[in-house]
């Protein structure tokens, strides 16, 4: 009989197979074959009919499986053909069996609800928890009811004593004819223990049969049997027997997995069937695919007898509904491994999806510092959500040229008819105008009934501010279409991007998510060593830079301590591209956090040249909390002070408005935030580390020099308000620059400009040094550090030596000063011996400089005296020579003036020992 050839609104059910095998078995199941469809070409489907149904049969394009490949296939066959009503995915899977399943090779699973499933879980998609457990998110839609009552009577037909035309042995017979198909060429069912892993080989015959379990034989007319329950759906292949067996458990008991489902159930109503060819354990072969495939198909073949045509009219067409679903692809989105991050995904799932009582317009902007894990979250999401949204388009915003192109590209992907052909045929060649491609695709997210999209656009980073100076840089919101309905999530480093919805700062992550990437990318967990938590603390949470660490460690054999100190010594070599080709983190655009933060970086610069110079400059200080008062009071006290930080920072030191524009500026790419006590501002750790190691020889000298200079000069006098509180703030600014003040080139800066200038600098210099150490010396000494105490007060003396050199030391002040510094701290510790000699080179000193009878040099008098009196004879104390040695003790810094108080006084006779009179 000649073939027929139907119009497309005549077929009502799309069956989908992944693998060729499958294709063929179901062609076999075919009463009739139809001719192909105009505009369809033969090789795309085979059109045919079963019973009453006429059926559009689609096989995955060679070589691509997984859910967006089914997802792809069956979007493209629903808008071929509209009047589809629901649909079957038909083939092979891996069988799960358990005590309360006896699944066998050759048995078929049909999808059906159990537990909180609706037949099909996605297995490898959820939110990991602690110890790794993950908890499935989102759900996928059961079978339609049609299919359902189909599937009921089936099951009902095992308990009849007569077969009818729905019995599976009935249509298994058709493949009677097909010896490739058959039974005997398939093999023996053969299960392993779940934990006996396969010997090598296409086969088992080198297994071992000691770790074969023993099943009781099935009777003759029991060959097949159809079981009814969960399929687990996902990306990978399971080919280990425990992990089977253990995400079995985990989701209620599953009956077998396979790669495909979860990509149709919630875009194109169906049922699963699948025929078991093995059991998803390493001994996993192609043996049984061919008799599988045959019995899965005429299980099919069997429900759908059970269908009636009118139930099927009955149905709502899944073509009109459908219409403008265009199904999520992952090409172009930067997939990689992914750590969960509740928060930041219930904030994205709060904002962009789709409510059922609000249709207006969702927009988020997920902003952010480079490398803090934005993508990578929008992406999670996109995979995540996709089935909530008629359409998922991710684009590429890195440029405006690039954003153009990811729109071309997601054109061709439209169904035919609802864009002009000129639009959809730019991306393969065709030639066109890109722009109208985008005003094309803009004009289809407008349409009134297209409204169930999500779009995304990924690294908006280029300032539209500046597109006099960067010819890549866009106005997004000119790329948004101007309805109100949809969603919409931007990632971007840009702050000011929230003005247009919704906006959602990601920020670093806590420890424990810290060990779950770390885990992630290095392959097993941090642990309690030591060295572990030191690197987790030098990253502070930086997703990228956890990766990379990780990346490198894992690829390198790099233990924790050595990659901590390459990082501490050799930072830019490590962070750096080697050769421009290979690179840890393949699935990351910029490379590593070295290139990263360039990008922002080379844009301030552009735009406020101080405010990038305040960027480098702060490398040299402490990461947290820089105001503008730490730049104003070396300005105000000297001139050599005011001139360097004005040719750094032009007149933001003068001008707390201009600071304030440098770090608004700097905020805006995300690269400092607010301090937690809103004091003050904050950089990243990592990306100070970066801002040091990205200077040159000369900006590091220069820079280092500015630092100690802005903190030592900042230094405020004991009589000023607040003193303590200002010494305090400064204190992890001066220990930041501690390891300045002993570089051995940093009184050479400006010898370029002349003995003149460089001696100015180093005058400067050794004041800002001289306030600096003593600021440490004495807060070190307060916080009872006594040791760290003395390393600093010698070590400023070691500085003045090299300043000033040996033969003036004795007659500068601020050296005097350390001395007497260091003689009230012997003292304290008991050492009188030491003590004594401290404080007569100062007072020598002063004598030198001020004369015998100026009153500086009566307080270290009176601790020689008193330090006397403490070897002499005990019972010779007078209460005089004790409140002035008491008093000496307090006097370190020689501005101050006033002894202290009698309270200050007593604690310090009690530390000493003494007793009141």
């Amino acid at each position: 009989m000649a073939r027929r050839r139907l119009d497309a609104a005549a077929y009502t059910v799309g069956w989908i197979c992944a693998l060729p095998v499958e294709l063929a078995a179901a062609q076999v199941m075919l009463d009739e074959e139809h001719l192909p469809h105009d505009g369809v070409t033969s090789t795309q489907y085979t059109l045919g009919r079963i019973g009453s149904h006429n059926i559009v049969l689609a096989c995955l394009p060679a070589g691509q499986m997984g859910i967006g490949a089914a997802a792809f296939s069956a979007g493209q066959a629903m808008s071929s053909f509209t009047s589809i009503r629901f649909g079957l995915m038909v083939g092979v899977g891996g069988g799960a069996p358990s005590a309360e399943a006896d699944v066998r090779l050759g048995d078929v699973v049909v999808s059906q609800p159990a537990w909180q499933h609706g037949g099909v879980v996605q297995y490898d998609f959820g939110k990991t928890g602690p110890g790794g457990r993950m908890t499935r998110t989102g759900s996928l839609n059961a079978p339609p009811k049609v299919l359902l009552h189909a599937v009921t009577q089936l099951r009902a037909s095992r308990y009849q004593a007569s077969q009818d035309r729905g019995s599976l042995a009935t249509h298994l017979s058709a493949f009677d004819q097909q010896p490739y198909f058959s039974r005997e060429k398939a093999g023996p069912d053969v299960l392993f223990e779940a934990t006996y892993h396969h010997d090598g080989g296409l086969t088992c015959e080198r297994c071992s049969k000691d770790h074969v379990v023993l099943r009781t034989a099935r009777r003759a007319d029991e060959d097949v049997t159809i079981h009814y329950g969960t399929i687990a759906s996902g990306n990978q292949v399971i080919k280990d027997g425990a992990t089977r067996d253990r995400l079995s458990k985990e989701l209620g008991g599953v009956l077998c997995f396979e790669m495909e489902a979860a990509g149709l159930m919630n875009d194109l109503p169906c049922l699963v069937v699948r025929g078991i060819c093995d059991y998803a354990d390493s001994h996993k072969n192609k043996a049984w695919q061919p008799y599988a495939a045959a019995t899965a198909a005429a299980c099919a073949k069997a429900i759908l007898s059970l269908v009636p045509a009118a139930e099927v009219v009955r149905t709502a067409v899944m073509g009109k509904a459908c219409k403008y679903r265009v199904p999520f692809i992952l090409k172009g989105v930067p997939v990689g491994k992914f750590a969960e991050r509740p928060k930041d995904t219930e904030a994205l799932e709060r904002a962009l999806l789709p409510q059922d009582n609000m249709k207006e317009r969702r927009l988020l902007a997920a902003y952010g510092l480079g490398g803090v894990g934005k993508t990578q979250l929008a992406a999670n999401f996109a995979r995540r959500q996709q089935h909530s949204f008629s359409s998922v388009l991710w684009l590429d915003g890195s440029s405006e040229s690039s954003l153009k192109q990811s729109f071309a590209a997601f054109a061709s992907r439209i169904p035919a008819g609802q864009i002009p052909e000129a639009s959809r045929l730019y991306a393969a060649g065709q030639g066109g105008d890109v722009d109208a491609v985008v005003r094309d695709v803009l004009g289809w997210l407008s349409m009134a009934d297209n409204s169930d999209w999500l779009l995304v656009i990924d690294n908006v980073d280029r300032d539209d501010q500046r597109r006099e100076d960067d010819a890549e840089a866009y106005d997004v919101g000119e790329y948004l279409p101007q309805v109100d309905h949809g969603s919409v999530l931007i990632t971007t480093r840009l702050r000011h991007l929230g003005q247009l919805g919704e906006r959602w700062e990601v920020r670093t992550v806590d420890k424990e998510q810290a060990q779950a990437i770390f885990k992630t990318w290095y392959g097993r967990s941090v642990g309690e060593h030591f060295s572990g938590d030191e690197l987790l603390g030098l990253l502070d949470g930086l997703p990228l830079a956890l990766a990379q660490a990780a990346a490198y460690m894992s690829e390198t054999g790099t233990s924790f301590g050595t990659y901590i100190r390459l990082y501490k010594e050799q930072w830019r070599e490590l962070m750096e591209p080697h050769d421009g080709r290979r690179m840890p983190l393949r699935n990351y655009a910029n490379g590593s956090v070295a290139t990263t933060w360039t990008i922002s970086y080379t844009a301030v610069r552009e735009r406020n040249e101080a405010a990038a110079n305040l960027l480098l400059l702060w490398a040299h200080l402490d990461n947290k909390s820089l105001w503008h008062g730490l730049l104003a009071a070396a300005s105000q006290k000297s001139t050599v002070a005011a001139e360097r930080t004005s040719a750094w920072l032009q007149d933001m030191a003068r001008s707390e408005v201009k600071f304030i524009n440098a770090v608004r500026m700097l905020r805006s790419y995300s690269l400092v935030e607010e301090a937690g006590d809103q004091t003050g501002h904050s950089t990243h750790p990592v990306v100070h580390q970066w801002a040091l190691h990205m200077q040159d020889d000369r900006q590091q000298t220069v820079l280092s020099w500015l630092a100690v200079v802005l903190v030592g000069l900042a230094v405020p006098m004991r009589d000023e308000k607040k003193y303590w509180e200002m010494q305090a703030r400064l204190l992890p600014h001066a220990e930041r620059c501690e390891k300045s003040v002993v570089r051995e080139d940093i009184t050479d800066q400006g010898a370029e400009d002349g003995a003149s200038e460089q001696e100015k600098d180093n005058k400067t210099l050794l004041w800002a040094v001289h306030n600096l150490v003593n600021n440490l010396g004495n807060l070190y000494r307060d916080q009872g550090k006594l040791d760290k105490a003395e390393t600093m007060y010698k070590r400023a003396l070691q500085g003045y030596e090299k300043g000033v050199g040996p033969e003036r030391i004795s007659s500068y002040v601020p050296a005097l000063n350390t001395l007497w510094a260091l003689g009230s701290l012997s003292d304290s510790l008991g050492r009188v011996d030491e003590a004594r000699v401290w404080y007569s080179k100062a007072l020598s000193g002063y004598e030198k400089v001020f004369g015998g009878g100026n009153p500086k040099c009566q307080p270290l008098r009176d601790n020689l005296v008193a330090l006397e009196m403490i070897e002499g004879d005990s019972d010779v104390r007078c209460e005089t020579a004790v409140q002035e040695h008491v008093y000496s003790r307090g006097v370190i810094d020689p501005r101050q003036s006033q002894p202290k108080s009698a309270s200050r006084r007593h604690r310090v006779l009690k530390k000493l020992g003494w007793k009141r009179a």
